[in-house]
């Protein structure tokens, strides 16, 4: 066996020590950290982790950085064990969703607004929606039920995109997860 000289032994030990130092220090574990609180002659109050310069009057607010922190839930509603891809696939499809009802009240909005453009654009008669009538005091043309037939249409047309609109907003507020 060999013999280790003792200046090493010392130096393992150290060098064991300062590890196990850095490795605390860097993973924030049971330390606390110290916030400085500086209120300016307005009394807007400014937080820093820097210490003040000299010549400036700061408190200091220690923050316990456990202090926040929510456990997660590993249990569901039953007591079942969940698991963290459990929890995510949950999330997604509950921003599926949400995403997927937004699509609906978007193109619904898009539907609403073309009827509105083929209403406002479909006024003018087209051919064989009228008739010229000849008159003494003047020629003047007249709207064929064709002409009332096809606004009623649009009318309508305009009508049901806002009904599908409100239905898709309805359900968007109703079904939509946070």
């Amino acid at each position: 066996m060999s013999k280790q000289h003792p200046r090493s032994a010392r130096f393992g030990m150290f060098a064991a020590s300062l590890a196990a130092t850095i490795m605390m220090t860097m993973s924030g574990a049971g330390v606390a950290q110290t916030i400085y609180k500086h209120v300016d002659k307005n009394g807007k109050g400014t937080y820093s982790d820097k210490a003040p310069k000299e010549g400036e009057q700061a408190s200091k607010v220690t923050v316990d950085p456990t202090a926040n922190i929510v456990k997660m839930q590993t249990k569901d509603g039953a007591g079942k064990e969940q698991k963290f891809a459990d929890i995510k696939a949950r999330g997604d499809a509950r921003a599926a969703l949400r995403d997927k009802l937004q699509n609906n009240v978007k193109l619904s909005e898009e539907a609403l607004d073309k009827a509105k453009k083929d209403l406002e654009t479909g006024r003018d008669p087209v051919a064989g929606e009228t008739r010229i009538v000849v008159r003494k005091d003047g020629n003047s043309v007249m709207r064929l039920p064709e002409y009332y037939s096809r606004i009623a249409g649009l009318e309508a047309a305009v009508k049901k995109a806002e009904d599908a609109l409100k239905e898709s907003e309805e359900k968007y507020r109703q079904q939509a997860p946070d």
